[in-house]
């Protein structure tokens, strides 16, 4: 074979290869992930005195540790992010935390009696069923916002 005819063999060989480099990666998930989110339902209204609790699960499947910074909804006057503990003496207090950390590969567990969502002055009756909207605010994945369902403890 002629050295004319193998030039443009060999050319387009060159050019099928290269279109075969490995794979584009696989599209990922967001990173922040929110399951199983609820409200404690909440009978009557106590007008600034009524209050409930959003509980959750917060996965995160990034290669950094985030923050849940803030909640908000439309559902209470005010929403805070709260830890229940109990100490040494065996006394229970809640108080409002800055922030939770959620940290890379892992997951934190919103749930009554640690880390919750307080709602306080609630603007409506929370009955079983109803859904309520919330905005949470992490310091790396931005805003997500989540429905959860009202349901009794």
């Amino acid at each position: 074979m002629k050295l004319r005819s193998i030039v443009p063999l060999l050319f387009a060989l060159l050019l099928t290869l290269s279109a075969c480099g490995s794979p584009a990666p696989a599209a990922q998930g967001p990173a922040i992930v929110v399951t199983n989110p609820w409200v404690r339902a909440v009978g009557g209204m106590g007008g600034m005195d009524a209050t409930s609790a959003l509980f959750m699960v917060i996965q995160n499947n990034g290669s950094a540790t985030d923050t849940l910074l803030s909640v908000q909804s439309d559902a209470a006057s005010m929403v805070q992010i709260h830890l229940s503990e109990v100490d040494a003496s065996g006394v229970s207090s809640m108080h409002e935390v800055d922030g939770i950390e959620i940290p890379a590969g892992g997951s934190v567990e919103l749930k009554p009696g640690g880390y919750h969502v307080m709602l306080m002055g609630l603007k409506r009756e929370l009955k079983e069923g109803d859904t309520v909207t919330f905005i949470l605010t992490f310091k790396i994945a931005g805003t997500i916002t989540i429905q959860a369902p009202v349901k009794m403890p």
